[in-house]
């Protein structure tokens, strides 16, 4: 009875070790993903969202957000003006993704006004930048976003704005800025206008109740 009794306490411990061995390798909670040709796929157990194009033509390339909207996240051109289309194959482009224009030789950019986000790094870089167009419509704009565009002096900022990003406009050739009067937006971010060293005349109006010092760091009125 005592040998019996230990076979079946060591099964027990079998069975109980296989177990924990399949949830190490298979994940916490994770569910096997399958991919868009409908085959399983051979990643990790967890999701990282896409951003590489679904649909492109000889300049853009766009990742699809939903049934609606596009983000924008390759571009193929050669610089110089980019005025990026509203719409594209029945989809309105709502996101210019991260790093899309990172460092590109865009002179001159204009957005349509079904734009509401610009993420992080999106047009830095790119010294011969001199003129913006924003969407009326944006509501935010990434971190580093038009870091070290030298040549752009001005820049309208909507009033639909809800957020600016760290660094957005450092290292710009801004001469003036005016922040616009605006329900959604109270705070600038922490070196906003850093090292503009051009940047003489700010405006600021009284819907902004917080600006960090370094703000406007090493700008000539600092």
């Amino acid at each position: 009875m005592n040998n019996l009794l230990k076979k079946i306490i060591c099964a027990l411990l079998a069975c109980l070790m296989c177990v924990s061995a399949v949830m190490c390798f298979t994940g916490c909670g994770c569910n096997d993903d399958k991919s868009k040709d409908g085959n399983k796929s051979s990643g990790p157990g967890y999701v990282v969202p896409t951003t590489e194009p679904d649909l492109k033509d000889d300049n853009f390339g766009f990742y699809i957000i939903n049934s609606k909207e596009l983000m924008l996240t390759r571009y193929y051109g050669k610089g110089g003006k980019v005025e990026i289309p509203a719409e594209f194959q029945g989809y309105k482009i709502s996101i210019i993704g991260h790093s899309v224009f990172n460092a590109r030789d865009v002179e001159e950019v204009v957005l349509p006004d079904t734009v509401t986000e610009i993420q992080d790094y999106a047009f830095s870089g790119n010294k011969a930048l001199k003129s913006a167009k924003l969407s009326k419509n944006l509501k935010i704009i990434g971190i580093n976003a038009f870091f070290n565009c030298q040549a752009l002096q001005s820049i309208e900022l909507p009033a639909t704005l809800k957020e600016i990003g760290s660094y957005a406009f450092c290292a710009t050739g801004l001469t003036k800025v005016t922040i616009p009067e605006s329900n959604t937006l109270s705070e600038l971010p922490q070196f906003c206008f850093f090292q503009c060293a051009s940047l003489k005349e700010v405006t600021i109006p009284v819907t902004i109740t917080k600006i960090p010092k370094d703000c406007f760091k090493e700008c000539p009125q600092d």
